[in-house]
């Protein structure tokens, strides 16, 4: 709020504005009734005229007023989204791991929203209380202040009920939000994994804990709008107290002749002035409480433990190939399984296949290669020098990382494909497309490269978007080439050609591969097997073919089940 203080002040002095002569009609009104008692026809119409001029005035200020804070807690609601965009952009790999993308969606959406409610309609309301009570008030007191202690009297008891229905509100609305997240994670992962609730048939199983997450959320609602809704009822019976202690007392006054009868008119004018500021006061009190519970979620956000990643900078690389080195590097997990300790060294332009069964740390070591995991123990070196926050970014933009599981956005082919390189040219696009055996897909699509694939990729198989996303990464023109099992929804006949077209890459990046096929492996000039994150046998493909170990029974039982899928077909 400190770079809008200059629109705040100017929404208070509109606030005051409004207030001031809002407050000052009654006033006039008091007058002009006096004037009519008197039978004074001329000061009437003066008073009149008086009491219209306020009231316009009155208007232009409350226009000025929510257009200002309105707009200002619009403002303030966009910056606060636009920041919690940048920091989540801004967190590593290991925030994502602990964090729900529905609780997530929760807090940029839902708990922005209550901040942005207190800061427009909850502070304009707050603001307008505050400027309107100590004008009215030093009216009332002028004409006479034993009328106005009497009639305040209720008002009294209204803020001890604000107080108790307040406390009550907030800590019901932190439940709420709560519910609120668990049912925004439910939503987005059962429809993430619609296939595999269908396939499975668990429809009917989802749907009743989605209506057990929706009636807790639905009654916790109900629960809140219950205490909200005794804001109203007790700001009406404070001022029906008000007016009846008014027209009792004010009455007997009046009659007394202490009193006249447009002071009366006035104090009647007074407390419809301060009759809705006083109930908006309970309606504020909610919408500051709503928003507290949001802003400590989202403080619980901002200050995760994960260090910030550096901010992106214009980077100039060298065109040849990276070259790495491990050296003593560890990074396990609380059960144990994990990676290293592991020692490994590539020169630029060297190949890599990593091989080892399920578990054994092949996509974990390719994590900690592409500065995804920082290792809890040893060191990384990227061109001799040692991997840290500094330089993560510049080794970042030689990075060319293909993981299992291919993300595509839900936008044209051409825009996935160059995403990592925008400036690419269409003669680029598709001379790598021929590379990864895309071009006759593309050409089979309706819209050719500006066909959207619609959101992850629907429209595309999982081998097809293995495919873009292979061809995405090879585009960038990496200096190192990560693939994590990057073609293992692809056919084989597609893979060799793939495989083949990859061999004049060889030499331009500093590739690693990690794959459970032999044959994959057999492409590149080393082969790393690995067994629970340890290495077991390290060495050329024709080498490590021949020596007993895990390489040799893979390729050994891979190489029969290549013959049986080539094999003459069996005759009954």
């Amino acid at each position: 709020m400190a770079r809008h203080r200059r629109t705040l002040h100017w929404g208070l002095l509109a606030t005051v504005w409004c207030s001031v002569a809002a407050s000052v009609v009654p006033y006039w009104s008091g007058r002009a009734v006096n004037a009519l008692e008197h039978q004074d026809w001329h000061g009437s119409r003066v008073y009149l005229a008086w009491m219209l001029a306020f009231t316009a005035i009155a208007g232009i200020g409350r226009y000025l007023m929510r257009n200002t804070l309105i707009g200002l807690s619009r403002e303030v609601e966009r910056e606060q989204r636009e920041a919690l965009y940048g920091f989540l952009l801004a967190r590593p790999f290991a925030f994502y791991e602990r964090q729900r993308v529905g609780d997530l969606m929760s807090r940029v959406g839902d708990d922005v929203g209550t901040v942005r409610m207190a800061t427009g309609p909850g502070l304009m309301s707050f603001l307008q209380v505050i400027s309107i009570l100590p004008v009215t008030l030093g009216l009332m007191f002028h004409t006479n202040w034993r009328l106005t202690l009497a009639v305040m009297l209720p008002f009294s008891f209204l803020a001890m009920g604000f107080y108790v229905i307040g406390k009550w509100s907030h800590l019901v609305q932190q439940k709420l939000q709560l519910a609120f997240s668990a049912l925004s994670t439910f939503s987005h992962e059962t429809i993430s994994g619609e296939r595999v609730v269908q396939a499975f048939g668990l429809e009917g199983a989802r749907v009743a804990q989605f209506d057990t997450l929706s009636r807790r959320h639905a009654s916790l609602s109900m629960k809140q709008s219950v205490i909200f809704s005794a804001y109203a009822p007790l700001s009406a019976f404070m001022s029906g107290a008000s007016a009846l202690v008014l027209v009792a007392y004010g009455g007997a006054l009046v009659v007394k002749g202490t009193l006249t009868l447009g002071d009366l008119t006035a104090f009647t004018g007074f407390l419809v002035a301060l009759a809705w500021p006083v109930m908006s006061l309970g309606w504020s009190a909610n919408l500051f409480q709503r928003a507290r519970a949001g802003q400590e979620r989202l403080e619980q956000l901002l200050h995760s433990p994960e260090r910030p990643l550096p901010p992106a900078e214009p980077i100039t690389l060298p065109e040849t190939p990276a070259s790495l080195s491990l050296e003593g590097v560890t990074h396990r997990f609380e059960t144990g399984r994990g990676l290293g300790p592991l020692d490994l060294s590539l020169a630029p332009g060297d190949s890599l296949a990593v091989v080892g069964g399920i578990g054994s740390g092949k996509t974990l070591l390719l994590q900690v290669l592409a500065g995804l995991r920082e290792p809890q123990s040893g060191r990384m070196r990227v061109d001799g020098e040692p991997l840290t926050d500094a330089n993560l970014r510049r080794h970042w933009a030689g990075l060319g990382w293909v993981p299992q599981d291919a993300f595509l956005f839900s936008d044209t082919l051409r825009v996935n494909l160059a995403m990592g390189r925008p400036e690419a040219t269409e003669d680029e696009i598709w001379e790598i497309a021929r590379v990864v055996a895309m071009d006759e897909l593309i050409r089979r699509l309706p819209d050719g490269l500006d066909t959207v694939v619609g959101e992850r990729g629907v429209i595309l198989s999982g081998g097809e978007r293995q495919r873009t996303a292979l061809a995405r990464a090879l585009l960038r023109r990496p200096r190192l080439l990560l693939l994590d099992d990057a073609l293992s929804a692809v056919d084989a006949e597609t893979e060799s050609r793939i495989l083949e077209n990859l061999r004049s890459f060889l030499g331009k990046s500093t590739l690693l591969v990690a794959t459970h096929r032999v044959f994959v492996a057999e492409t590149c000039a080393r082969v790393l097997v690995l067994e629970e994150g340890c290495t077991v046998q390290l060495g050329t493909p024709e080498a490590l073919a021949v020596l007993p170990g895990l390489f040799a029974r893979l390729r050994k039982l891979q190489s029969l089940e290549r013959e049986l899928v080539r094999g003459p077909e069996l005759q009954f």
